[in-house]
């Protein structure tokens, strides 16, 4: 929530920060009935009680009735400006109370704080200079002053604006409810969220210290949409297994989407992180996160790439102000310690919040109040070099606003960011937005490996070693395969070689994998498969290790190039093109490491007893040539184009043979 302001501060002979006047308030209602002078009062109770959008609705609907009453108009414009619906309402009710500003201690903090809202920020600086001329305590006066430099902030960030396109992430996930916290994995096909509404499980709750225990407020649930199509969001649905009457907020999911971190509160208290794991298709029931949670509030977390850092926010004392960045390191047992504070570099004497660590792991977003925030938390980023996290800095407008801009989380590819805010064109409250690109600049340089692990043909849940052969860029960390797809992931870092070792009871299979020359995003699969001693013998898996070299040979490069020269543009109905790039009669000997870059490997096996593997299908014998010499590019030597024609398989010299180009 937007940062609210301490009411009756008691400053020498004024009240500062509470423009509730009893004198004015009699006036307003001398003629008005019993029942509309109670709504009043209530009104009044939610704004002492900082409950600015509920007293909002009921001061609207009062002045809806009384639009000549200028103090009541005065109440409402003060409370719109919490209201990203309705700032632009907030300037005009403000100066329309300016006769009656000499009873109003707070106005002209007000109509600057109005004018901050609506980026009009050299007027906003005027007002708030106004308002320092009064008799102000320290508290009151420094909020002034960081009013202002939220101001100076975003006059000076005009001229940096990122060059990005914004959208509402739009229905079915927003709603008039609230959406934020936005999550998903490195595969991007599915989004995790956290959302307050009438969906909420346990629906409107009472909540001590508020004013009218009769409204209740929603509590935090976890809903899940997935994505079928490429830009098609499915109907959201709760996770149950993580959703309680209490305050359950989703804050990071592992890159591999096989943990999922929840923030837990039953509405008093402190709140801490848990931690639920994906057991085949069901999400476990969360159990508190080991060595970072304490007496004190602790709201968000994300883990490294490799999975061996975490980084949080927490009040918790020593730290350089209200809410800190800390991070732990995992320790043998599965516990995490050594915890340590981000220092001054990222932490101000404001607010830190809503870490996320790009899958690159080079890349820190996060959300601050401090720094050059220019209204409310904005998302900062920090980059990491010579072992440590330089000086962040704004990432600038569009995406941050003078209202909370948190959650920033990116796809691995960089291409796209997600975050929440609150803008005046949401459909809610909070609404989540995507911004393209993600990454402003040079792009992301990494390999995302996916693929299935299975032993005996079967999928299982195998451990997924990786290790780093550079050692001076150590990238090391076990991850696991889903017990019922198969499916792993993981995000490997540029400029190193690695070995992915694959394990399952007492069987191993090693794979090989170089970044050295990756400088942008890449994707490659590899499937692993493992086999039983009793398989092995049953099926006769005498190791091939060599590509099946008679096909190459009766394919020629002549009969390539003569088509190529004739037929290049060449589309014929029931014919397409392939690249063939192996045939083994040992599937897991395929060699998946020249890949990156490449279109998924297909695999399919022939009576010939022979698995082959292609990549691409193209109806243009010159779109497949291309691919052909990336794939040699990229090694692959004995790469060569095959023909599919009405379901057969042919070599190119068979199709001249065949006279199929008429």
């Amino acid at each position: 929530m937007k940062v609210k302001f301490i009411l009756f501060f008691l400053l020498t002979s004024t009240l500062v920060f509470s423009q509730l006047n009893q004198e004015l308030k009699e006036e307003s209602v001398a003629k008005w009935t019993k029942a509309e002078v109670q709504k009043f009062t209530t009104a009044d109770k939610y704004f002492a009680n900082e409950e600015y959008l509920f007293a909002r609705q009921i001061y609207d609907s009062l002045y809806k009735k009384h639009s000549s009453n200028i103090y009541l108009g005065y109440l409402l414009g003060t409370c719109s400006i919490y209201d990203a619906h309705y700032q632009q309402n907030a300037t005009s009710l403000i100066l329309a109370a300016e006769s009656i500003k000499t009873k109003l201690v707070d106005y002209d903090f007000y109509l600057g704080k109005a004018y901050l809202v609506n980026d009009k920020f050299e007027e906003a600086i005027t007002y708030f200079e106004k308002y320092k001329s009064n008799p102000l305590n320290k508290i009151a006066k420094d909020e002034v002053d960081y009013q202002i430099s939220v101001c100076e902030n975003a006059v000076k960030l005009n001229s940096k604006s990122a060059v990005v396109k914004i959208t509402n992430i739009g229905a079915p996930i927003n709603t008039a409810g609230s959406e934020y916290t936005p999550i998903f994995s490195s595969k991007e096909d599915f989004i995790a969220y956290t959302y307050r509404g009438e969906r909420s499980m346990g629906g409107k709750q009472i909540v001590p210290n508020k004013v009218d225990i009769k409204n209740g407020i929603y509590f935090e649930d976890v809903m899940m949409s997935v994505k079928k199509k490429k830009k098609n969001w499915q109907e959201p649905k709760p996770i149950n297994a993580l959703n309680t009457n209490g305050h359950d907020a989703v804050v990071h999911i592992s890159h591999d989407g096989q943990k999922m971190f929840i923030y837990r509160n039953v509405g008093v208290g402190a709140g801490d992180i848990y931690i639920s794991k994906l057991n085949g298709l069901n999400w476990s029931v969360p159990e508190k996160v080991k060595g970072i949670n304490s007496n004190y509030w602790e709201g968000s977390v994300c883990l490294s790439p490799d999975e061996k850092t975490m980084y949080f926010s927490s009040e918790r004392p020593g730290g350089l102000g209200g809410r800190d960045l800390y991070f732990a390191k995992l320790l043998p047992d599965g516990s995490w310690g050594n915890v340590k504070n981000l220092g001054p570099e990222i932490n101000t004497e404001k607010d830190e919040d809503s870490p996320f660590i790009h899958s690159d792991g080079k890349i820190l977003f996060f959300s601050s109040t401090g720094h050059n925030s220019i209204g409310g938390y904005d998302i900062f980023r920090s980059n990491y070099k010579m072992d440590k996290w330089e000086a962040p800095y704004n990432i600038g407008k569009p995406v941050n606003t003078s209202q909370d801009d948190k959650f920033y989380v990116v796809s691995v590819d960089g291409e796209r960011g997600y975050y929440s805010s609150e803008k005046k064109s949401g459909q809610g409250m909070q609404d989540i937005y995507v911004v393209e690109p993600g990454l402003f600049g040079k792009p992301t340089a990494l390999v995302m490996v996916t693929g299935k692990v299975t032993f005996d043909n079967a999928p299982i849940n195998a451990s997924v070693l990786v290790r780093s052969k550079f050692y001076k860029k150590d990238f090391s960390g076990t991850f696991n395969s889903n017990s019922i797809t198969g499916n792993y992931l993981i995000n490997l870092p540029s400029g190193n070689e690695y070995e992915v070792v694959f394990k399952h009871l007492n069987k191993t299979v090693v794979k090989s994998i170089s970044t050295t020359k990756i400088d942008s995003f890449a994707r490659i699969e590899i499937d692993a498969e493992l086999f039983s001693d009793e398989y092995a013998k049953l099926n006769d898996t005498k190791l091939d290790s060599t590509v099946y070299k008679s096909e190459v040979k009766n394919n020629t490069n002549a009969a390539s190039d003569q088509l190529l020269t004739k037929y290049g543009n060449t589309v014929i109905d029931s014919l397409f093109y392939t690249i063939q790039i192996g045939a083994y009669k040992i599937p897991e000997n395929f060699n998946y490491a020249k890949l990156i870059g490449l279109p998924k490997a297909e695999r399919k096996s022939f009576s010939d007893n022979i698995t082959r593997f292609t990549i691409g299908m193209f109806s243009k014998l010159v779109d497949t040539n291309e691919l052909l010499i990336k794939a040699k590019k990229n090694g692959i030597n004995d790469a060569f184009i095959i023909a599919i024609y009405k379901g057969e398989r042919y070599f190119l010299n068979d199709l001249i043979k065949l006279q199929i180009f008429k």
